[in-house]
């Protein structure tokens, strides 16, 4: 396996957050973009929803358009279960979310480079506030292998670090390969 690699649609915290789970030689990084309980209950992934409820409204006077919402809700659900199947059946790797990210991956080698950039990019991240909505991640993490104690690797790769525990669950296809990353990486032994 070659470092760095990244793990797409990584669950966190219990399944409450998704994001890219990217592992360098000593460094593992978390960028979370998604907040799984909001996202269960959001119906707006197509976008537009107002528009189709305004021409569900014009079908008092058109009565065609008065299908629009149940057909922007059929469709929209249908988005939301295809993203959902792919997760399942077809995880990505190395394609991560963050900005330029994907470029910087596939461009750079040295891994002491990316972790210059990965840090860049959290500290930038990090300097924004923070928002306490319904559907906000918490900012981006770093742990240092040496941080790490009691780093474990079943179906989720647990471990602790001086003021919290933490649990990183891939796709079920992908684990051999987070297994030989987290092994080259040096936070676990094989």
């Amino acid at each position: 396996m070659k470092l760095p690699v990244s793990f797409e649609e990584t669950a966190y915290f219990k399944n409450e957050y998704r994001g890219d789970l990217i592992i360098t030689r000593g460094v593992l990084y978390y960028f979370p973009h998604t907040r799984v309980s909001a996202a269960r209950f959001d119906n707006d992934v197509m976008g537009g929803r107002e528009k189709a409820e305004m021409v569900g409204l014009a079908g008092a006077l058109l009565p065609l358009a008065g299908a629009a919402p149940t057909l922007y809700a059929l469709a929209n659900n249908s988005v939301k279960f295809a993203r959902f199947l792919k997760r399942v059946f077809r995880p990505g790797m190395n394609s991560p979310l963050i900005d330029n990210l994907r470029i910087q991956l596939s461009a750079q080698s040295v891994n002491h480079s990316i972790q210059q950039f990965l840090d860049r990019n959290i500290v930038l991240m990090k300097m924004n506030d923070l928002e306490f909505d319904e559907d906000s991640v918490p900012k981006p993490m770093r742990f240092t292998a040496e941080e790490m104690k009691n780093a474990r690797l079943g179906l989720k790769f647990t471990f602790e670090t001086e003021y919290d525990d933490h649990d990183f669950r891939v796709n079920l296809l992908h684990l051999r390969k987070l297994k030989d990353a987290l092994v080259k990486g040096g936070f676990i032994k094989k």
